[in-house]
């Protein structure tokens, strides 16, 4: 079973600015580190647009069960979504 902290909750006004300061400082070391990186930039252009199927790997079973638990339509071992759904 899986444990409800990673699921949708309503979000009180203290999570919503602890969440707000966890993020911003997350996103400012990121930011940091990333200018360190000096790499080339480089990019793939994939014909088709769809890349070759592989074999995967295996997911963590929780992480997969609180992933269905979050999703608004699950098909069998699958999240549906429509692009672009989300933005309202």
């Amino acid at each position: 079973m899986t444990d409800n902290t990673f699921t949708w909750h309503e979000v009180s006004e203290n999570e919503r600015e602890q969440i707000r300061k966890d993020s911003k400082k997350l996103l400012n070391e990121f930011a940091g580190k990333l200018d360190k990186i000096k790499a080339p930039e480089g990019h793939f252009e994939n014909g088709s647009g769809l890349r070759e199927e592989g074999d995967g790997w295996n997911s963590d079973e929780d992480f997969m069960n609180i992933m269905f638990a979050n999703a608004p339509f699950v098909e069998g071992d699958s999240i549906v979504a429509e692009k672009g759904a989300w933005k309202a």
